[in-house]
């Protein structure tokens, strides 16, 4: 038994990317005029500050500009992610980043020209009604003053950010692709391949033994690249650093946190927090130990059911069905929508494939439908819980593109891509779901931010 191919996964079990375009000379006619569309910004500069009228314009650009590469690179990357192994689906993703980085690059003068402008007539032009629209987005951009660059300064950063961003992809095609991790003998006697997704099924089975095998085998692939990984983290930490230094925030955590307008003392408070009240978590693990009959509870024992009788299997479907009954008090119209995207608008990719990203996460950019990554195993229940979760974040994300607030992009408030062309990057959302397997407890780096 192998690891299934994306050409054997059944067509039903993927997700339906015409939605955002028809097929790829669909994705290509809508990224070539990106590309003689962004050279325009040239004629905002030295004048953003002119009028508020001059200052909706180049907004306006902006977004409009933002919302159609915004659809581009959701295809791009959703396609990525089904299949890493694949060179015209790299090809495609960094053909946006390179383009991401020359708009980012074309509209390193916008936010500095904003943020020179004087508080009095600042306050003018947010109380013009050209920028109704805009007021909540000035003043996050106001906010940021203190760690924004000179107009120069902010090019040279649009220019280093898929470079320094690069730490990332590596750690993905290591760990997505290029790791092998065997064929393990499961409690029927049947040969079975080791992967990122099948791990977490052997770790739930009642042999102790299958569990250290599987732990052990799973985590000598990782072991035997621990010096890349090391790498790869090492420099996912000096690019933050290096971003924090060159916008003179305090702190690495300070940048992270500051333009979701979240203090460090927050941050520390809920990590002071935890480390206080770890005795119930060390009690339940000395009652798992008990209960399973164990002399040494190890990692490998705390995914097991405590109880034999309520192991169970779950199909796709039946999970769907859970879920959906779960959500019901939520009302009908909410329901239908997941119940649609989830069925017949196959918005889920739901199976593992090779060349897969690992782990499971949702994705939505504004117009088109939300899509749900999802490498689902029926005899693992946690899977059903995913689903649980990010599920309700596509239905949120579909209502949510009939009822958008003026002047925000759905994806600004939802799961999704968000694209920054300030700095040259697509990135998660601050509520975007993003579950990698197990083994990413200890390796796992976080995405570009």
């Amino acid at each position: 038994m192998e690891t299934p191919t994306r050409a054997d996964i059944a067509e039903s079990d993927k997700w339906d990317l015409t939605h955002l375009f028809a097929d790829v000379s669909k994705w290509h006619e809508d990224f070539a005029p990106l590309q003689r569309e962004y050279p325009k910004f040239d004629q905002w500069k030295g004048r953003v500050g002119e009028s508020a009228q001059t200052l909706a314009a180049v907004l306006e650009f902006e977004k409009s500009l933002e919302l159609k590469i915004e659809r581009v690179y959701h295809y791009a990357s959703l396609q990525v992610a089904e299949d890493s192994t694949n060179n015209e689906y790299l090809t495609r993703i960094g053909q946006v980043q390179n383009l991401l980085t020359k708009i980012a690059e074309a509209a390193a003068f916008v936010v500095p020209e904003i943020l020179a402008i004087d508080d009095e007539r600042f306050a003018n032009f947010v109380a013009d009604p050209a920028l109704k629209d805009w007021r909540i987005k000035l003043h996050k951009i106001r906010r940021m003053k203190p760690y924004v660059l000179s107009v120069p300064e902010e090019r040279l950063l649009a220019l280093s950010s898929v470079a320094l961003g690069g730490y990332d992809d590596t750690f993905s095609q290591l760990t997505d692709v290029d790791m092998k991790f065997g064929i393990l003998v499961d409690e029927a006697g049947r040969k079975r391949p080791l992967t990122q997704s099948s791990f977490s099924s052997f770790l739930v089975k009642r042999d102790p033994e299958l569990r250290k095998r599987a732990f052990h085998q799973f985590y000598a692939e990782f072991r035997d690249h621990q010096y890349t990984l090391a790498a790869s983290l090492a420099y996912s930490v000096k690019a933050d650093v290096f971003h924090a230094r060159a916008r003179h925030y305090s702190s690495a955590l300070e940048a992270a946190l500051f333009p979701d307008n979240v203090p460090v003392a927050v941050y520390e408070g809920l990590i002071k927090s935890v480390r206080a009240n770890l005795k119930p978590l060390f009690r339940y693990f000395d009652l798992r130990r008990r209960v399973l009959g164990l002399d040494e509870l190890h990692h490998y024992d705390t995914y097991v059911p405590l109880v034999p009788e309520i192991e169970t299997r779950f199909t796709f479907d039946q999970a769907i069905e859970t879920v959906l009954n779960a959500l019901g008090f939520l009302g009908k119209e909410y329901v239908d929508v997941l119940a649609e995207g989830l069925r017949s608008s196959r918005w889920c990719d739901r199976y593992e494939s090779k060349g897969k990203r690992s782990g499971a996460f949702s994705s939505g950019s504004y117009g088109a439908p939300p899509y749900i990554l999802m490498n689902y195993k029926e005899d693992v229940f946690a899977d059903v819980y995913t689903l649980a979760h990010e599920g309700p974040l596509d239905a949120q994300l579909a209502l949510a593109k009939f009822t958008a607030v003026s002047g925000l992009r759905v994806s600004d408030f939802s799961c999704g891509s968000r694209i920054d062309l300030q700095r040259g990057t697509a990135h998660a959302s601050p509520v975007r779901s993003d579950h990698r397997s197990q083994d990413e407890g200890l390796y796992h780096q976080p995405r570009n931010r």
